[in-house]
């Protein structure tokens, strides 16, 4: 990796020569990234606490560049700053990273992705031992999820509802479905009162509550996509990264690294996130969920397309793709994506 770095950095150096711009004042002096909470965020997380950023800026020859982070809970009031310019580069899972690509194309407004955050499976957790599939789910039943119709949760369970009921009954299981935040999900799912008998949900969440007797998993994303797909994808503005392609490389060089850190000292990354969240789990069980076989930490985007070709068939997304690299910078061309 070492080498494609360097081949970029090269790459960002000729760009800025080439353009006539002075390499000292090239890029911004501030960059405003985002995050959110759970395991997924790790390399954010780990950016943040080794100060990577800063050191990738410093490397590509920006000197005292600030790095501000920013705790979000929703997707859609990122997405505002982003759009706004309060905001540099977001996180978001696949399909609100879709629909914002699709929505803002040929706008002054467009997006591009960066790179996978991660990849981890996602589980559709029931505390009902009657409900083995979606087929299952009743009236009776409330599913949480993070976003109604929007989030990937949402996406995927409408993905589920396809294959078994029909393509034109995908969103058949929606009326079911109520949003909250995904802790308080569990908080009710482990008191076993109340109408929520599910929630699609993610690490540590579903760690916990698959432990928990009666609980178990209905589907999970990676069945229903077909193989692994990214959690998150980070992404940012196309003017943002073509004004900026120095401070852009540096995010991304830093999110090379915090991703192989974490692969490589799971101990230590485990204590950063509780470090950071506060969280109470014992540092064991976190570095349990990180050394799941299935959890990647990586750049490459994975089961993009799948998630397009869904929601450009079923309307919620106008412009298709046509490949999972026309999502992405170029830096990200050479990997094996999907």
């Amino acid at each position: 990796m070492k080498a494609f770095k360097f081949k970029n950095i090269l790459g960002v150096a000729g760009l800025v020569l080439c353009l006539g711009v002075a390499p000292a004042h090239a890029d911004v002096t501030e960059v405003r990234l985002a995050r959110q909470y759970g395991i997924a965020y790790l390399p954010l997380m780990v950016m943040q606490e080794q100060k990577l950023v800063e050191k990738h800026t410093r490397e590509l020859g920006l000197s005292d560049v600030k790095v501000s982070w920013n705790q979000f809970t929703g997707g859609s009031i990122m997405n505002d700053a982003l759009l706004a310019g309060a905001l540099d580069f977001a996180v978001a899972g696949p399909p609100p990273f879709l629909t914002m690509w699709s929505r803002t194309q040929n706008t002054p407004a467009s997006v591009t992705g960066l790179a996978s955050l991660n990849a981890m499976p996602m589980y559709l957790v029931s505390r009902n031992p009657e409900t083995k599939t979606v087929e299952d789910f009743t009236e009776k039943d409330r599913i949480v999820v993070s976003g109604i119709k929007v989030s990937t949760q949402a996406v995927v369970l409408q993905m589920a509802a396809a294959k078994a009921f029909g393509q034109d009954k995908y969103d058949v299981l929606d009326r079911l479905t109520i949003a909250m935040p995904l802790s308080d999900s569990m908080a009710i799912m482990l008191s076993g009162k109340g109408q929520v008998t599910a929630d699609f949900t993610v690490p540590p969440f579903s760690y916990r509550e698959l432990k928990q007797p009666g609980f178990h998993s209905v589907i999970d994303t990676y069945g229903v996509v077909g193989g692994p797909s990214s959690t998150n994808v980070v992404y940012t503005t196309n003017r943002f990264q073509e004004k900026n392609p120095k401070v852009t490389q540096a995010v991304l060089n830093a999110l090379d690294e915090a991703q192989k850190f974490i692969t490589a000292n799971k101990q230590e990354a485990a204590q950063i996130y509780l470090d950071i969240t506060k969280d109470t789990d014992p540092v064991e069980d976190v570095v349990e969920m990180l050394s799941d076989p299935k959890v990647e930490y990586n750049l490459t985007p994975q089961g993009l397309m799948a998630f397009a070709d869904f929601m450009h068939e079923i309307g919620t997304i106008k412009t298709k793709p046509a490949s999972w690299k026309d999502l992405f910078v170029t830096q990200m061309h050479d990997l094996p994506g999907n």
